[in-house]
């Protein structure tokens, strides 16, 4: 396949969100492991989403793959070193100009190349694929979908957080009160006594009063979100269907 034509369209599908070239959502707190029963263990670890993907397979040997520089507006031409009947997978598609020809290419990954960030593709000619192949864009909304619909599941499967203090000085209680009877607002008002570095918390509700973030650990008590970090947190069985859960990685 030549490239020396093939200009500017498959230029613009290197604008893809840089985000969704990578691994996607990172949820960024302690998770348990989505679609296990429930116990009194806890995991820690981070939740990322795998993409959707669409097995091919190859049609020949060695077929040439189509490379873009996201520096640059012309495509190159590198060796695969594929073999026939390989089984690769494809992400999403998109349509190029090649002289009088439009022709379609399948995005598989992005790699460094002669330094360079680089977007790989193979022609939709060299594979045979399993399924229908999402355009670029409905690739991008699918995956924004996933990962909404897991945050939303994990959301509601919570069953509480443990907590501990940051500072080895231990964190300060908080107490909430309304300075009447008829007043609507809460108020938090600092102690003079702490919760010690090291002893663990238990808390199922966390309250926002204006900007700030209050842990609540019990016997009316509570703590600054900011001064405490999550040691582990507790979920219940994720109520998603199987191909959402068969996209979640826990690291």
């Amino acid at each position: 396949m030549k490239t020396k034509k093939l200009f500017t369209s498959l230029a613009a599908a290197v604008m893809l969100s840089a985000g969704l070239a990578g691994t996607g959502m990172a949820m960024g707190q302690p998770v348990h492991a989505a679609g296990t029963t429930q116990s009194s263990n806890t995991k820690t670890g981070n939740v990322s989403v795998k993409h959707r993907t669409v097995s091919a397979i190859v049609n020949s040997d060695n077929p040439k793959l189509v490379v873009v520089a996201k520096d640059q507006a012309n495509p190159d031409q590198i060796d695969s070193n594929y073999t026939k009947g390989q089984t690769i997978n494809v992400l999403w598609s998109t349509e190029a100009k090649q002289g009088d020809k439009t022709v379609t290419l399948y995005y598989i990954e992005n790699r460094t190349i002669n330094g360079k960030d680089s977007f790989v593709f193979i022609p939709s000619t060299d594979v045979t694929t399993s399924g229908n192949v999402p355009t670029e864009s409905a690739f991008v909304e699918q995956a924004n979908n996933d990962i909404k619909a897991i945050q939303d599941a994990y959301k509601r499967s919570l069953q509480y957080i443990t907590v501990t203090p940051k500072s080895k000085k231990g964190a300060k209680i908080y107490y909430a009160y309304k300075k009447s009877k008829k007043s609507k607002k809460i108020t938090f008002a600092a102690s003079k006594k702490t919760i010690k570095y090291g002893k663990k918390y238990k808390s199922s509700m966390i309250v926002k009063n204006g900007k700030t973030r209050y842990v609540y650990i019990g016997k009316k008590r509570y703590v600054k979100q900011s001064a405490l970090k999550i040691v582990s947190a507790k979920y219940a069985p994720l109520n998603l269907p199987d191909d959402l859960k068969n996209l979640i990685v826990e690291n």
